[in-house]
């Protein structure tokens, strides 16, 4: 019987070491600075990012063309794509009804995994320890999601320093945050690029501001809920707002995003654009985020002059109850809740004492969980 408790232990701790290590590749990080650059197959350039790109990472532009990466040369930071095809967004017509916000929907959660991360003009360096600029930036987008009626929480936790290590703490808030918050309609990490502003500068509504990029993690298992989440998202911008969803970007980390089956990580500028710009973009991207999520009208507007076009139309909410992988979001995140107390139980009091309150931990882990998640369910 020890024996085989023994082989649990190992095996759950083996888990548990290998969950935390998967985060460490989500970020880029090398002491000369830089960023990647993208082109197609005739060398055209297509985006730059400030994060390592992968073969096999996709990339969809603002124009909804599908690439997949091919090679890489890493020296000369080079990412070759080959074109997929085109994408379909997904349609918003139906009946001109509007269908308003409902908190009782769940909560939207938000955090920066980068929370050091700031916006030169604005706050006069590229990152403040602690207390970055996209702290600020995050804050108006929840303000934002409230004034729309959707319950909106902000954690501020400081996940630095802003290393390969990152994600791996941001975790622990996005876990806290999904567990306290119950039931979760959806979890934004809320970040800023690192690239020329020339990459992010755009004019919405007549008003200059910056463009938002989506990144989805490729290796989760949520990651076709989160890409149609992502592309609804798109689809809405590009008839309300042309202009303000940049493109979207499929890497190869998972970016905590298996803790969520709607899970996303937006880019909200870059350093050299104003906090100040990005936070006006908050209140477009709100829009569009509510819209996409709980239905609504979008009036078209036109891509050139930036006024309406007259024309409107439904847009279906998600379905929440629906969306591909929903359940296994969850089923995850109880994983790691308790490998996580088995990890934590075995280092504190050794295998003999372990073996006798693991199954109490456990019991607790999941009471806990799974009480909250029914009473927010009535």
């Amino acid at each position: 019987m020890r024996k085989t408790v023994s082989r649990i232990i190992v095996l759950c701790m083996l888990v548990f070491v290998l969950l935390s290590c998967t985060v460490l590749a989500d970020d880029w990080y090398e002491s000369d600075p830089g960023y990647f650059t993208l082109v197609d197959e005739n060398g055209k350039e297509l985006t730059v990012m400030a994060r390592e790109i992968f073969k096999d990472d996709e990339y969809i532009s603002g124009d909804n063309k599908h690439y997949k990466v091919v090679r890489v040369d890493k020296a000369k930071r080079y990412a070759y794509a080959k074109l997929v095809g085109e994408i379909t967004l997904p349609a918003a017509a139906g009946e001109d009804v509007y269908v308003a916000a409902q908190q009782q929907k769940g909560s939207v959660v938000l955090y920066a995994t980068h929370n050091s991360e700031s916006y030169v003009p604005s706050d006069g360096k590229e990152s403040i320890k602690g207390k970055g600029g996209i702290l600020d930036v995050a804050e108006s987008f929840r303000n934002n999601l409230e004034k729309k009626g959707i319950k909106a929480v902000l954690d501020k936790t400081s996940h630095d320093p802003h290393d390969a290590g990152s994600y791996r703490r941001s975790r622990q808030t996005a876990v806290k945050l999904i567990k306290a918050n119950m039931p979760v309609a959806a979890a934004f990490d809320i970040h800023r690029d690192a690239v020329p502003k020339s990459h992010y500068v755009t004019q919405v509504d007549g008003q200059d501001m910056v463009k938002v990029r989506i990144v989805i993690g490729r290796r989760n298992q949520n990651r076709q809920a989160n890409q149609e989440l992502a592309e609804k998202i798109k689809s809405v911008a590009d008839k309300t707002y042309p202009g303000l969803i940049k493109d979207i970007f499929i890497g190869k980390g998972s970016y905590n995003q298996e803790l969520s089956p709607r899970a996303l990580l937006f880019e909200i500028g870059t350093y050299e654009n104003s906090k100040e710009a990005a936070q006006k973009t908050t209140a477009y991207l709100a829009d569009v985020v509510s819209k996409a999520m709980f239905g609504g009208t979008a009036e078209r507007q036109s891509r050139k002059t930036g006024e309406s076009t007259g024309e409107k139309t439904k847009i279906q909410p998600i379905d929440q109850e629906k969306t591909s992988g929903g359940g296994r979001g969850l089923l995850w995140l109880l994983v790691v809740l308790v490998v996580g107390g088995v990890g934590f139980l075995f280092l504190s009091m050794g295998g003999r004492e372990m073996s006798s309150k693991v199954k109490r931990s456990v019991r607790e882990e999941f009471s806990s969980f799974l009480g909250r998640n029914k009473r927010n369910r009535k």
